[in-house]
């Protein structure tokens, strides 16, 4: 893929060797318009979030798809009984949980609360959000009825909140690379997302065999609320937008020489695609693989990605070599403490309510699920806002 922002397809050889940093043989020397692009080559954004490799498999879907194809090709369930390689999977889904799942939530908090001018725009507002997510989380315990209610309302707004979150990425891609739609163009782009959103969410609530989730032995089935019909129609409405957009982005670059950028496609195809090839699987790869080695691990990469540059990248790391920060103590750091505050919240502290409260296991992890979720939901919505200068700066940078 190439990541030179600065070339076209008219530049010349000696202008394209320019750029990357060669000599001009033909004039002897760097001409003035050249050093020019070399610096305007050196300030142009990072086309990455945190590098080629880490992003297409963390961000991109890269993870995903390679464990969805070894489950489409052996054709298995995810299960801890089911045989060697079933109890493999169900094993790298738990570990994926803890090990990326239980983080991105407290990545959201840390990220208000660390942040000096977050903390000061939204600290109070965020507290309030908190304390309304407790309730509905606290519930769950006092009112065992409204836990059907409250984990399919976290199930059917993650749907939502995965596909705005793919949405917000790709456009950080375009920006990063340069790719500026009009608004016809994001208007299309931003529908057909909306459009798939609807279709899933209709789709969980319109066929009795869409399928039931069991956590903690407790059986969350999604009974036939809506006809069918109107998730026949969204799936149109969708597939539609689809091709719609598929032509925008064909006559763009036929018109401006410009690809709509890969990884930017990449993020989008994955959950919009995904429903469509995983079929009756759909409930299973979602839960189990795609919010676990999609969402969540994108989530990571770009909030980290994030603190570093806030918080400051030191004299000899540029933007362009973020990823070395990962293996500076001050990555260890932040990692061990989203990753411990996590595991506490969401399997400690649950595990500790049923020893010590007296608590049923159903309703004890069910209440911090609901509380983490919708605290994170809420909240995502207030500090991811690409109009935000402050926030677009860092993110595109």
């Amino acid at each position: 893929m190439e990541e030179s922002l600065t070339q076209s397809p008219t530049q010349s050889p000696s202008q394209r060797s320019a750029i990357q940093g060669a000599p001009d043989l033909d004039a002897g020397m760097l001409t003035l318009s050249e050093e020019e692009r070399l610096n305007q080559a050196a300030k142009d954004p990072y086309p990455w979030i945190m590098s080629r490799n880490i992003d297409l498999i963390f961000v991109c879907g890269g993870l995903f798809w390679a464990l969805y194809l070894v489950l489409a090709a052996t054709g298995f369930k995810v299960d801890l009984f089911g045989g060697p390689t079933a109890f493999i999977f169900a094993a790298i889904s738990i570990l994926g949980v803890h090990a990326f799942g239980d983080g991105h939530q407290i990545a959201t908090m840390y990220r208000v609360y660390q942040s000096a001018p977050t903390r000061k725009v939204l600290g109070a507002k965020v507290a309030i959000v908190g304390l309304i997510a407790l309730a509905t989380g606290m519930s769950t315990l006092l009112w065992h009825e409204t836990s059907q209610f409250w984990v399919k309302l976290v199930l059917a707004w993650g749907i939502q909140h995965q596909l705005a979150q793919s949405y917000g990425i790709a456009l950080v891609y375009c920006y990063k690379r340069k790719y500026y739609m009009n608004q016809h163009e994001k208007g299309v782009m931003h529908f057909m997302v909306q459009s798939a959103m609807v279709y899933l969410i209709l789709r969980m609530f319109a066929f009795d065999a869409f399928g039931n989730y069991t956590i903690n032995h407790v059986d969350y089935a999604f009974e036939r609320l809506v006809p069918a019909w109107l998730s026949h129609t969204a799936l149109g409405v969708t597939l539609a937008s689809l091709a719609y957009f598929a032509y925008l982005v064909y006559a763009k670059a036929k018109r401006d020489k410009q690809m709509f950028p890969i990884p930017g496609l990449m993020v989008l195809m994955t959950l919009i695609v995904m429903p469509f090839v995983a079929q009756e699987r759909f409930v299973l790869v979602w839960v189990a693989f795609s919010t676990t080695f999609f969402h969540t691990t994108q989530y990571l990469v770009v909030t980290s990605a994030y603190y570093f540059k806030e918080r400051g990248l030191p004299a000899d790391v540029s933007y362009h070599k973020i990823s070395s920060m990962l293996k500076r103590p001050v990555a260890w750091g932040y990692f061990g403490l989203l990753f411990g505050i996590g595991f506490t919240m969401a399997y400690l502290l649950p595990n500790w309510m049923i020893q010590y409260g007296q608590v049923e296991q159903a309703y004890a992890f069910a209440s911090v699920y609901v509380f983490v979720n919708i605290h994170h939901f809420i909240t995502d919505m207030y500090i991811w806002k690409l109009r935000d200068p402050y926030v677009q700066k860092l993110l595109v940078a």
